[in-house]
């Protein structure tokens, strides 16, 4: 049981994290990929990216 709460709650940490603290994530990474992604484009890309790692983190929570 251990072995899925230890990830599966590192994931859903980070997940909240990238979800909740995308414009400052966006923001510096916008100024040091400027010429390749957007900084509106890499706030959507950080909050699809919590979304997928709090789904992954639940999913490992129920699934045996």
């Amino acid at each position: 049981m251990m072995e899925k709460i230890i990830p599966s709650i590192i994931l859903i940490v980070i997940g909240i994290l990238f979800f909740i603290n995308n414009k400052n994530i966006g923001e510096g990474a916008a100024k040091f990929y400027q010429w390749f992604y957007t900084e509106e484009r890499l706030k959507i890309m950080f909050k699809i990216a919590g979304m997928v790692l709090i789904v992954g983190g639940v999913l490992i929570l129920v699934l045996k």
